[in-house]
This record gives C-alpha cells, sequence and structure tokens, in this order.
C-alpha cells in the first residue's frame, strides 16, 4: 500500500461523522482537563494530585500527554497520596483564564 494510498484513506476516514465526534470529543475533553487543573490549583496554589483528575482509559491518559506535551502543564511527584501531581504553566493559566472569559469553559 502506497503512502498516497493510506493518505487518501485518512483524508476519507477523518471527514466521517464519528471521527469528527470523536476529535472533537478528544478536544473538548483537553480543554476540561486543562480548566479542572486550573481551578484546583487556583484554588489551593499546590499540584493537583492524580487521584483528583477525571481520567478514563486511554483517552484520559492521551489528554494529559496532550497537556504536557503543549507544555500547558508540567508533572511532578506526588505526596503520600498521588504517584504525581499537575501544575498548570503560565501559558496554561492564560488559556483558561481566556477561555473562561470568552465563557468557553
Amino acid at each position: 500500500m502506497s503512502m498516497d494510498a493510506f493518505e487518501d484513506f485518512l483524508a476519507v476516514v477523518k471527514k466521517t461523522e464519528p471521527m469528527q465526534a470523536l476529535l472533537k470529543s478528544l478536544e473538548e475533553g483537553t480543554a476540561e482537563l486543562l480548566g479542572s487543573i486550573c481551578r484546583e490549583y487556583e484554588a489551593t496554589n499546590k499540584a493537583v494530585p492524580d487521584h483528583h483528575l477525571n481520567l478514563t482509559g486511554y483517552f484520559g491518559e492521551a489528554m494529559l500527554r496532550v497537556l504536557l506535551s503543549a507544555n500547558m502543564i508540567t508533572k511532578e511527584s506526588g505526596d503520600r497520596y498521588s504517584l504525581y501531581g499537575y501544575k498548570p504553566t503560565e501559558p496554561g493559566l492564560n488559556y483558561y483564564k481566556s477561555m473562561l472569559a470568552e465563557k468557553k469553559m
């Protein structure tokens, strides 16, 4: 199978309603996850323990990795009750506040 056929296949698949819904769900879920991390961080001024996050299955982990890769949050060692804690970065907080002001959160 050539790359052209594969790219054509992906173009067709990406136009389907289920794939569009999946992508939209991932995008919205990632924004919601950033919002929950920022809200708790602003309330406590501490890293948000991993067990406070609503992460289910692969998508939950993928959304965390997206936020980490995009430099919206940082990951640090947890305390005695959690493996990891997450803090929003300055860009992450800025996006959160802007989306909040736009009533997107």
